[in-house]
């Protein structure tokens, strides 16, 4: 999530050398495959995928739709195996669009733009950290306890830590001193904020996020909702994006 104010601006937040980069153009984008090219471009197989199939053009002894049945066909080219995917994942993020719009966790629809699909959500983790933290010199705020590879991946990427822990017993954000860190430190380019939190369980307070989102600040607010569907309906912080 973007700060809701006006002291954000991506030219400054994010690197100057990410904001540089070309974006990736894969050339069936210019070139749409219509079933009769032959493709040659990414070293696939031309050929179909390498399954070892039996006479009749079967996978022997496969297991289809959780059964041992080996007489079970299975049009192996269909599937297209042998090709790299989608690079944008069109037809996917709009499934996921479809499921999680099923869900009244936030009355808010999403579209395949809002979405990036990753190797997992740390992955995710990774990438935003890489496109906004300089290495040795910026920082991301932390609210331990809570998801270690936040830790993990500002290591890795030679990325200083600012952490500001869950108030006790309640779990609650520390706002106060949430926003005083922001204020003094202006390295700090990332807010990892968890919740439920990993490992408390903890839903956030929308409130405490908004006041977070609503400071001036040029940085960017990340809410991991790993677990949203474990939480009761109404509690997904997606319609604050």
């Amino acid at each position: 999530m973007v700060a809701k104010n006006t002291a954000f601006d991506l030219q400054k937040c994010a690197r100057s050398n990410i904001l540089a980069l070309e974006p990736y153009r894969c050339a069936r984008d210019d070139y749409k495959d219509d079933g009769t090219n032959i493709l040659l471009d990414a070293n696939e197989n031309a050929y179909g995928p390498g399954l070892a199939l039996n006479g009749e053009g079967k996978l022997p002894g496969a297991n289809v739709n959780g059964t041992s049945d080996s007489s079970s066909a299975i049009d192996v080219d269909l599937l297209g195996l042998n090709r790299y995917p989608d690079p944008h994942q069109e037809e996917l993020k709009q499934l996921l669009c479809n499921l999680r719009n099923t869900h009244s966790h936030t009355p808010k629809k999403i579209t395949p733009a809002n979405l990036f699909v990753g190797v997992g959500s740390d992955e995710a983790i990774d990438a935003l950290i890489r496109a906004f933290c300089v290495p040795g010199k910026e920082k991301i705020l932390t609210c331990p306890p809570t998801y270690g590879m936040y830790s993990v991946s500002a290591q890795v990427n030679d990325v200083a830590l600012a952490k500001i822990p869950l108030q006790t017993p309640s779990f609650d954000l520390d706002v106060p001193a949430i926003l005083k860190a922001m204020d003094e430190d202006k390295s700090i380019k990332l807010a990892y904020l968890c919740s439920p939190g990993n490992p408390t369980g903890k839903l956030l307070k929308k409130e405490d996020v908004q006041k977070i989102l609503e400071h001036p600040w040029n940085g960017v607010v990340v809410v991991d909702e790993a677990y949203i569907d474990f939480s009761p309906d109404g509690t997904s912080m997606a319609e604050m994006a």
